[in-house]
């Protein structure tokens, strides 16, 4: 299977590695299509309190779950969150900043009790409250979130792949 497809192989270069890509997919397809008949069995199961992304392994997990936890490990090093009305987006822990190398805030977060996204957005106008995240962040911080666009409306947030244009998973990717 790891030898090239010139000689006659598959063309794979690691397995391990594409099996991790192949069980994040399903990972993405849980998050993409949360009404499905296996979304909802799993979600009862495992994480019936939790969303899928912050869920935790317990103890006497069936294999098959094991294995879509290392998948659901592998694809939170490569998501982000998109900000519609910032309600779900942890400021501090979450991955939701585009243009930051970890995708997340660089400013350390101190004894500040703002904990979620919504919160520095100011409601009336829907855009940023400008004053507010001078006054919590550090300056590239702020230059990076005031980048982000935010909807006219009210619009769920949604996690996306951040290594394609588009923002869908792919196992190439």
């Amino acid at each position: 299977m790891c030898v090239p497809k010139e000689r006659g192989g598959m063309g794979f270069r690691d397995l391990h590695c594409f099996n991790l890509a192949l069980l994040a997919k399903q990972c993405w397809r849980l998050l993409s299509e949360p009404d499905s008949l296996c979304a909802r069995v799993l979600k009862a199961k495992y994480f019936p309190d939790e969303d899928l992304l912050n869920c935790s392994l317990k103890k006497g997990s069936s294999y098959t779950w094991q294995s879509l936890w290392s998948g659901i490990q592998t694809f939170k090093r490569g998501h982000i969150w998109r900000v519609g009305d910032g309600s779900q987006i942890k400021i501090w822990e979450d991955p939701w900043i585009p243009s930051s190398p970890t995708r997340k805030v660089m400013t350390p977060r101190g004894n500040i009790l703002i904990t979620r996204v919504n919160e520095l957005i100011d409601a009336e106008n829907r855009t940023w409250d400008e004053q507010l995240l001078n006054d919590i962040f550090w300056p590239i911080d702020v230059q990076r979130i005031m980048s982000i666009p935010l909807a006219v409306g009210m619009m769920d947030n949604f996690v996306s792949w951040h290594f394609n244009k588009v923002g869908f998973f792919a196992v190439r990717s």
